[in-house]
């Protein structure tokens, strides 16, 4: 019953706060894509080609975990935005790259930078000891949940 009683309250208390910081998190991603002009899921592929610096479409699909022709439609649009742009795949020619504009590349610097300070704002009353340990255990946990769903965790998409 202990041991019930306390993965309880284990639950508790690493769950809700979780959930309320992953909220937090959605409307700030949802607060920057209507800054800029565009749908969460158009900022969510602008995030992934930013961190890979070029994908396929098929890479970025897979990434997303949307259909290609989802993709298609999206990256259309960030194209006509000015956001995106098609390259030649240097060693497929079947296929293309997607990459960021100078323009969509300024604006993701600006959004990293500004979520710097925010996520910064935000620890200012944690002792970089405890920044240290909170980083490790995020990347822990997040290496464990992606494990255990069949993802990779965040990070460049190549």
């Amino acid at each position: 019953m202990d041991d019930a009683n306390n993965l309880v309250r284990t639950q508790e208390r690493l769950s809700v706060p979780a959930l309320a910081f992953l909220r937090a998190m959605d409307h700030n991603r949802s607060r920057v894509a209507a800054e800029i002009g565009v749908s969460i899921s158009e900022l969510r592929a602008l995030s992934r080609v930013a961190e890979a610096g070029s994908i396929t479409p098929k890479l970025l699909a897979e990434a997303l975990e949307m259909t290609t022709g989802a993709v298609t439609a999206i990256s259309s649009h960030l194209v006509e935005l000015n956001m995106l742009t098609r390259v030649p795949h240097p060693h497929d020619r079947r296929s293309l790259l997607l990459e960021l504009t100078p323009a969509a590349q300024k604006t993701a610097a600006r959004i990293q930078d500004d979520f710097q300070v925010l996520f910064a704002h935000a620890a200012r009353n944690v002792t970089p000891e405890d920044q240290v340990r909170l980083g490790s255990l995020l990347t822990s946990m997040a290496v464990l949940i992606a494990s255990a769903s069949g993802a990779s965790p965040a990070g460049p998409t190549t």
